[in-house]
């Protein structure tokens, strides 16, 4: 056997290096981002009409390709399946159903997101329109009447492409959303066919700009409707707000093409004015303005024969949010790339980084390889893939397991995300680089939805400073305000729940900063949670989210009396907080020590805590088995149980077959489990993160080794006295 062995030896030594270049190569595949192999995908139709054409197609192909469907249709609440090829993830799709109507999803992944449900009413935007890359989308209404049959494009050189529709039809008062390639050229002829003959046409027209063709009754194409009669219309619009604007649209009432822009390359700027020379096409027109802080104003059935100043109010005077609006000629392509810089602000290294959009429930692959860290005080830059909207999520996880989370950051207008300093709670609302600072300040317990800001002269509230941004507890939002505009502002604050505050004529010279936040009633219960005594001396562990916030936090005894703690120390990103309950002699839980401190999967465990005090009123107790030894994303320090969780269980403990404390609740499922409803995934604080915590704190607990196991209702019998309700104060 021993020579065997020798003369096999390089034999040997291949076959280990195989098994670790194939180990190697599983990992690296793990990681990779897009599917290895060909993905089966299913459509559900929850649309209230039959699915008749199906349509999917990666994002860089300019053509929509072969209906999925075939010959068969997908009737209501039925659903349908069909491949996507492996290496492509990203895809575009349109369904239309027997009605004409189209329903059209874009940047799908559809390597991870292998169900979509189809409810018939998603149709292409003017933001899905704006979507930068080599393929431009464009959109045809068909208002004749008739249905649209053939649609195709003829290009400057007289080259006449495919019919765009294939097997399907443009239905009256319907639409069609078309791709094509920006490299080969924008302006085309779009010439249309019609059911039972005729043709019409649109030509000249710069799809990747002007993306809305409109064929309409007779004279109401994209088109001039009529000829010019009589002598020319002069007028002066009057801009007598304090917004520039940069468009003017005129069109014939009756018409439906706004048609060119009257100012050109030119503005109206604040208090200004602009002369107007048309030809006369009747008498009564529609007016539509647009302001640079994107806000429109339209005005339908103005007599201009009789008007020789047309006057625009406007909007209030916004700050504005990053740089200036530029025309749509001169407006640089947006990318699909976004670059944004994470800042390590901490005293710890940053091991983990996710960033997903704010539209998905998954937080996808780690940003930051194996061997990367972001140092403290360290910058990174993260390429982000832009699809059609700029919200994304971003979370952390520093060395040790401690983690920091960003929700609806607007990475189209953000270059930097601080964690773990005071920069990770400063939100920059924009404005004039020149203007005067003025900061608000979330000091309430609940998140600030909205933040409108104007000038006392003003008529109108303007627009929203935090975009589609939140502002949590504890940020603050940073706005620069121009001069010109003077002192006295008026306020109104939106908050998470619809609930709303105003301030009128608010000197902001003299108060450059404001708290903003969520005023609650001195004394009133804001939140419930759970905690359980760890000493004899009455010392009480929980969660910081519990506690956070809080004036106040007291054990809530029977009959309302209630006993108030002390705060000792807490630490939010491991989410743990240890009180005390003064001149107090307790029966404490006891931490399991031993050989068997760690969870063991598939153990039993057992939850005692106050979940939904308002309904339930007293002690809860749920069991379950540990169902993995890590939390969201391979977090460590964390594990899963199955044992049901509800609000106001958080803080409570995790105690194993004995009773001894294997944990401590904090969570249920956060934003890792796709589309799909996720059930009975908890997670508990492992104990080795809890009794760092209390050697930080200088809280020595109780401990005991773990002996046979008890029936449940004995667990709960000795830990009623040691698990405590608490309540969060105003």
């Amino acid at each position: 056997m021993s020579l065997f062995i020798r003369h096999r030896a390089p034999l040997v030594l291949a076959a280990a290096c195989l098994m670790f270049l194939q180990a190697t190569d599983a990992e690296a595949q793990r990681r990779r981002p897009q599917a290895a192999e060909a993905t089966e995908v299913t459509v559900q139709n929850r649309a209230n009409a039959t699915l008749q054409y199906l349509y999917v197609t990666p994002v860089g192909e300019v053509s929509w390709g072969e209906d999925r469907l075939g010959s068969d249709t997908v009737e209501r609440n039925r659903s349908h399946s069909f491949t996507v090829e492996a290496g492509q993830c990203r895809h575009d799709l349109r369904a239309v159903y027997e009605n004409g109507r189209e329903e059209t999803r874009f940047g799908l992944d559809l390597c991870n997101r292998t169900e979509i449900a189809l409810n018939g009413r998603t149709q292409t935007s003017n933001t899905d329109l704006q979507r930068q890359g080599p393929v431009a989308l464009f959109v045809v209404r068909n208002r004749t009447g008739r249905t649209l049959q053939v649609l195709k494009l003829v290009s400057p050189n007289g080259e006449v492409s495919e019919d765009l529709l294939g097997a399907a039809v443009i239905e009256n008062n319907q639409t069609f959303t078309g791709r094509l390639r920006r490299s080969a050229g924008c302006t085309y002829e779009v010439v249309a066919t019609f059911q039972g003959g005729g043709e019409r046409n649109v030509a000249g027209r710069n799809l990747c700009t002007a993306r809305e063709v409109v064929f309409g009754g007779e004279g109401g194409d994209n088109e001039p409707a009529a000829p010019a009669t009589g002598e020319p219309l002069a007028f002066v619009v009057q801009n007598r707000g304090a917004v520039q604007i940069q468009h003017l649209y005129i069109r014939p009432r009756g018409t439906s093409a706004w048609g060119e822009d009257r100012l050109g390359s030119e503005t109206i700027g604040a208090r200004g004015s602009f002369q107007v020379r048309m030809p006369r096409r009747g008498c009564e027109y529609d007016v539509r303005v647009r302001f640079n802080n994107d806000r429109e104003e339209v005005r339908n059935a103005v007599n201009l024969c009789e008007t020789t100043e047309f006057v625009v109010t406007g909007p209030a005077v916004a700050a504005g949010r990053g740089d200036r609006k530029q025309r749509p000629t001169e407006r640089p392509a947006q990318p699909s790339i976004s670059q944004i810089v994470v800042v390590n602000e901490g005293d710890r290294p940053i091991e983990s980084l996710f960033i997903s959009s704010s539209k998905v429930s998954s937080w996808g692959d780690d940003m930051l390889n194996p061997e990367v860290r972001i140092q403290p005080g360290a910058r990174f830059t993260a390429r982000v893939e832009r699809d059609d909207q700029c919200n994304y999520d971003l979370r952390i996880v520093y060395q040790g397991g401690r983690e920091e989370r960003r929700m609806r950051q607007n990475l189209c207008q953000r270059q930097e995300i601080a964690f773990g300093g005071a920069n990770a709670f400063r939100i920059d609302g924009g404005g004039p680089d020149n203007g005067r600072r003025v900061v608000f300040s979330n000091n309430g317990r609940g998140d600030v939805r909205e933040v409108y800001l104007t000038p006392v002269s003003d008529t109108h509230w303007g627009d929203d400073r935090l975009g589609s941004e939140l502002m949590p507890r504890r940020f603050r939002l940073e706005l620069r305000l121009p001069t010109e505009a003077g002192c006295r502002w008026d306020l109104k604050v939106v908050y998470e729940g619809g609930q709303s505050m105003e301030k009128r004529d608010q000197d902001l010279c003299a108060a450059p900063e404001m708290p903003i936040g969520r005023a609650g009633r001195p004394g009133q219960v804001a939140s419930t949670g759970t905690g359980f005594y760890i000493t004899e001396a009455g010392h009480v562990l929980t969660n910081h989210h519990v506690i956070d916030g809080c004036s106040t936090v007291a054990i809530a005894r029977p009959g309302g009396q209630r006993v108030p703690l002390r705060l000792i120390g807490a630490d939010e990103g491991a989410d743990l907080a240890v009180l005390v309950q003064e001149n107090a002699s307790t029966t404490p839980l006891r931490l399991r020590n031993g050989a068997g401190v760690n969870v063991r999967g598939g153990e039993k465990v057992v939850l005692v805590g106050y979940p939904a005090r308002s309904q339930l009123g007293g002690v809860n107790v749920t069991e379950g088995i540990v169902s993995g030894l890590r939390g969201a994303l391979g977090d460590q320090s964390r594990f899963q149980y199955t044992a049901p969780t509800q609000p106001g269980n958080s803080g409570g403990p995790v105690l194993d077959a004995s009773g001894l404390v294997v944990g401590v609740v904090v969570s249920q499922i956060d934003k890792i489990s796709g589309e799909r409803t996720a059930q009975n995934i908890n997670f508990g604080i492992k104990l080795d993160l809890v009794r760092s915590f209390l050697a930080a704190n200088n809280v020595r607990a109780a401990d005991g080794e773990a002996s046979a196991a008890l029936p449940t209702s004995d667990i709960l019998q000795n830990a009623d006295p040691s698990v405590v309700p608490l309540d969060c104060l105003e």
